[in-house]
């Protein structure tokens, strides 16, 4: 249906909807109002009236009552349902609705009159014309009303901005002398001579560069003598460009009157006089160090990180490929014993899988990967315990002092680590000791309780305020220049020749500390040597005095009863080599490659022992393996075995807490495991199997083999 509407050139400001079915009613209506100014805008439905109200406003609107589809009642409880058109006067319009119920429904629905047809065109144009009126009158005050407050806000907001300028104004010079105290920053001028000398500097210059504003002044080559001398030179060549330039931007290292160097950015800008002449140089001096510090460990904690993901990824595979040598090679040393010469080369062959083990597990460490067990370590004991091996790496031209807490004392706290990487990280410095002094001298070793006060921050690590036990490790070797301690924990860097290092000793020790919660210190001058500080957390129970680690029991056999063992492991390789390492211990031995494979052979058999892998591709891992097992034969013992213990495959639910008793009761189980690190060798497979079938046996992590 076309809409036809009919707009007053000159007034066509308000507009009318009319609306009736029939379309000699809506020629008539429009000759009736065409001279009063107004656009007339007609529809032959309901729906079409509908749709020209969401396109525009309305004056009025005259409505038929009786429409086929939708009438004149319906369509306007729509108009009225709109909040913007709800208030729209309508008039209804109608030729047989003309008893009172009609009419009454009519004023119901909102209309503002009810006239019947025929319409004397005398009374509908009055009656028009008044609405038409009254909008105009309306729409006049109503923008008269937006125009005063318009005004009235504007009035306001320039008052407001008055007020505020002339607070800005009082304030501005306070406010300015405060923030330049507080800032890292010294304004200048000087002139534009050869050497640029100062005219005047902020008083923050003795805060930033250590010396009094007057030193600069008297002394024109005075800044000059604090630049670092190796960016003297260039400093100085691109100061002299700025009478081309006009301004300078250079960042440069100063020396303070302590001998310690700030990180300074300098920027100048040529100031000129109303004839375009050059005059004076105005500048600012930013110390920038924090933020190059902060920028240099970022850029190293990134490089760390990514190291460690790369390290991560690859452990699984090659630990299991290092399972399958060193399994074999312990299973054909045996059999060499009358060919000496292939034995002698069957064991060299094993030593270099247990190296390359070792380094897989030092690389796991330094990426903060490999699985630790803290227990509560007395370190003054573990460091008296290592005085004779420290005593051999060392050898006879370094002399070992250990400080033990004065006597009468606190005495020293436990601290929560894993006792077998706290060993090896001692073990680490000391070689590092040793290689630092060449010539002989002194090593000292320090344990003592430390109590932070604020949280701490250093070398990538944080720690909150609390109790610490202090491992220092001092050398009197040669020390390290700046540019080697800025490096001194990044993975595979060494200073030492091709073949003596693998430069993973410092990191591994690193990401020992920061795995253990702890915190990590250094000093180091070259000809002053060097002290590593590791801040380790405090046990949160302290054993009995004098309670070191437990025997493993020499009197424990370690063989098999003939139980059962299912082991599980989606590597053939690997499987293979374990099922003969269980079998060579006395056990029954039934082999799985996956987790669906073990659950039906659990179901149709007894099994004293599950020993599965963590990660395995598809499917169920290890542990939710041993999870559904452990609920399907609750009597079912469990050690897992794994290449990279601490994959994201590998993590051990912790939420027990509301869950049913017996699904506790497995996670329980299934946490309470032990853990064999890839590759392991038969004493530890034979320990941890025995523990684990043996009720009474204590559950204590099983330490990885070290070579």
């Amino acid at each position: 249906m076309t809409t036809e509407s009919h707009p007053q050139p000159d007034k066509a400001d308000v507009a009318i909807l009319i609306v009736d079915d029939d379309h000699r009613n809506l020629f008539a209506v429009r000759e009736t109002l065409e001279d009063l100014g107004a656009q007339l805008v007609l529809a032959r439905s309901g729906e079409e009236a509908l749709k020209h109200l969401l396109r525009q406003d309305f004056a009025l609107i005259l409505l038929d009552v009786h429409m086929p589809g939708m009438d004149g009642y319906e369509t306007a409880e729509l108009i009225r349902l709109r909040e913007r058109s709800r208030h729209i006067p309508i008039i209804f319009l109608t030729a047989i609705n003309k008893d009172e119920t009609h009419i009454f429904r009519g004023y119901a629905t909102g209309a503002v009159d009810y006239m019947f047809k025929p319409v004397d065109p005398h009374i509908l144009k009055c009656k028009v014309a008044v609405f038409v009126d009254l909008y105009r009158k309306t729409e006049e005050i109503k923008r008269e009303a937006e125009a005063k407050q318009r005004l009235l806000d504007e009035n306001e907001r320039v008052r407001r901005e008055m007020r505020q300028a002339e607070q800005a104004l009082r304030r501005s010079e306070e406010r300015q002398a405060l923030i330049l105290g507080q800032l890292p920053i010294v304004l200048y001028t000087a002139d534009l001579t050869p050497g640029i000398p100062f005219r005047y500097l902020s008083d923050t210059v003795q805060a930033v560069l250590g010396h009094p504003a007057r030193a600069f002044i008297e002394d024109a080559n005075f800044w000059e003598s604090g630049l670092h001398p190796d960016d003297r030179a260039r400093v100085l060549r691109q100061l002299e460009s700025i009478h081309a330039t006009g301004l300078s931007t250079v960042e440069y290292r100063w020396r303070c009157p302590d001998g310690s160097e700030r990180h300074l950015l300098d920027q100048a800008v040529v100031v000129r006089d109303e004839d375009g002449v050059a005059r004076e140089l105005f500048g600012t001096i930013l110390d920038v160090t924090e933020t190059r510090q902060a920028q240099h460990q970022l850029a190293h904690a990134q490089k760390m990180e990514m190291v460690g993901q790369l390290t991560g990824g690859i452990a699984h595979d090659f630990n299991n490929m290092l399972m399958v040598v060193i399994g074999s090679l312990e299973r054909l040393v045996p059999g060499l014993a009358d060919d000496p010469k292939a034995a002698r080369r069957a064991e060299m062959a094993l030593q270099a899988a247990l190296r390359c083990s070792d380094m897989t597990r030092r690389l796991l460490t330094f990426a903060r990967r490999q699985q630790l067990h803290p227990e509560p370590v007395d370190l003054g004991a573990l460091v008296a315990g290592m005085g004779e091996l420290m005593d051999r790496t060392l050898g006879g031209a370094i002399t070992i002092a250990i400080d033990a807490p004065p006597a009468g004392g606190e005495p020293l706290w436990t601290a929560s680590v894993d006792r077998s990487q706290a060993e090896s990280a001692l073990l680490n410095l000391v070689i590092n000791a040793r290689d630092a002094m060449s010539g002989g001298g002194t090593l000292r070793i320090r344990t003592e309780n430390t109590r932070f006060a604020t949280p701490q921050t250093a070398h990538g690590m944080s720690v909150p305020a609390g109790d610490y036990i202090l491992l220092s490790v001092s050398d009197s070797g040669c020390g390290m220049p700046p540019e080697v301690l800025d490096r001194a924990f990044e993975p595979f860097f060494t200073t030492k020749e091709a073949g003596k290092g693998t430069g993973l000793g410092l990191a591994m020790i690193h990401g020992f500390v920061k795995q253990s919660g702890g915190l990590i210190g250094i000093d180091s001058a070259p000809g002053t040597g060097t002290t590593f500080r590791l801040y380790l957390p405090r046990a949160a129970v302290e054993p009995p005095r004098g309670a070191g680690p437990s025997d493993e029991g020499a009197d424990v056999a370690l063989a098999g009863h003939g139980e059962t063992v299912l082991v599980v492991d989606d590597d053939a390789d690997v499987r293979a080599v374990a099922v003969q390492a269980v079998a060579a211990l006395g056990y029954r031995v039934l082999e799985a490659d996956g987790a669906e494979a073990a659950l039906a052979v659990l179901d149709r058999q007894p099994v004293d022992l599950l020993f599965t892998d963590i990660v395995m591709p598809g499917g169920l891992n290890g542990r939710e393996l041993a999870r559904e097992g452990l609920r399907r034969h609750p009597s079912l013992r469990v050690v897992f075995a794994s290449g990279y213990a601490n994959g994201p495959e590998a993590a051990v639910p912790d939420n027990v807490a509301g869950a049913p008793d017996q699904e506790g009761a497995q996670r329980a189980a299934v946490g309470s495991a032990e853990t064999l690190a890839k590759p392991y060798r038969d004493g530890d497979l034979a320990r941890a199997l025995r523990r684990a079938l043996d009720l009474h046996a204590p559950l204590a992590p099983v330490e990885s083999m070290r070579g």
